[in-house]
C-alpha cells in the first residue's frame, strides 16, 4: 500500500459560501505564511474570531484583503 503525498487543499475552496477559514485554509487561500497571516490579523487587515479554543479567520475579511490588493494594483 503506497501513500501519495499531496498538497493540502482548503476544505472550502475560494468562491464557496464558507463564513470562516481555519488558519491553514487562510494560508492556502491567500498563499501566505502563518506568520504573515498573524501580522495581517495584528494590523487589523484580517478579522480573527475565537470560538472556544479554535481560531478562525472570517471569509469576508479574506475577500476584502484580496479586493484591497486588486485596487492598489489598479491604482
Amino acid at each position: 500500500m503506497s501513500k501519495h503525498l499531496t498538497q493540502a487543499q482548503p476544505a472550502t475552496p475560494p468562491g464557496n459560501t464558507a463564513l470562516l477559514y481555519r488558519l491553514k485554509e487562510a494560508e492556502d487561500v491567500l498563499a501566505l505564511s502563518r506568520t504573515m497571516i498573524y501580522r495581517l490579523i495584528k494590523r487589523g487587515e484580517l478579522e480573527q474570531v475565537k470560538i472556544g479554543d479554535a481560531t478562525r479567520i472570517t471569509a469576508s475579511s479574506v475577500r476584502a484583503l484580496i479586493e484591497r490588493g486588486k485596487q492598489r494594483k489598479a491604482a
